[in-house]
């Protein structure tokens, strides 16, 4: 009976892990990096705005699963003279503005350096935050959880968050 009872709990955990294995890395060689998402993004053009008003043609990859939305955005400034610094500066004070900023520190990939943050939105949202400059194309990942109960997710919005990967 014991040896029952611990199949059981093993089956259980094995199938609450499930959708947590349905998460694949998708990678865009063309656009150097590769990411994670729980299904396969939307892909759609648009126009990134910094604050100062500079626009930049961008991708935007969009992955939904329930109340939690995926994006990345991928803005080209090659034809700028937009730097690394001030794009990053831009679109931190730019997420600041949604809500309370709880967390803001200095991330990492390889030897590229960027922001991670942590932000609760006036309307309820959690976001969870990544901005990166790499080949004068700014990467922002927000993984955005809708109330209800944004905190209940904050795990998958990490996981999308940490999953960035620039390839050379």
């Amino acid at each position: 009976m014991r040896r029952l009872g611990g199949l059981l709990v093993l089956a259980a955990a094995v199938l609450a892990a499930a959708p947590a294995l349905a998460w694949d890395i998708y990678s865009y060689p063309d656009s150097k990096f590769a990411v994670q998402f729980p299904a396969e993004p939307r892909i759609g053009a648009g126009t990134y705005r910094t604050q100062a008003g500079l626009e930049a043609p961008a991708q935007i990859y969009v992955a939904r699963e329930g109340p939690v939305t995926y994006t990345l955005t991928l803005a080209d400034f090659s034809g700028t003279a937009l730097d690394k610094d001030a794009a990053i500066a831009d679109a931190v004070k730019a997420f600041g503005q949604t809500g309370k900023v709880l967390v803001d520190v200095e991330a990492r990939i390889n030897a590229e350096y960027g922001r991670e943050l942590s932000i609760d939105a006036r309307d309820g949202s959690r976001s969870i935050v990544a901005v990166f400059f790499f080949d004068q194309h700014l990467y922002v990942l927000d993984g955005r959880a809708a109330p209800p109960e944004p905190n209940d997710h904050t795990a998958k919005l990490i996981r999308f968050q940490q999953s960035l990967n620039f390839l050379r």
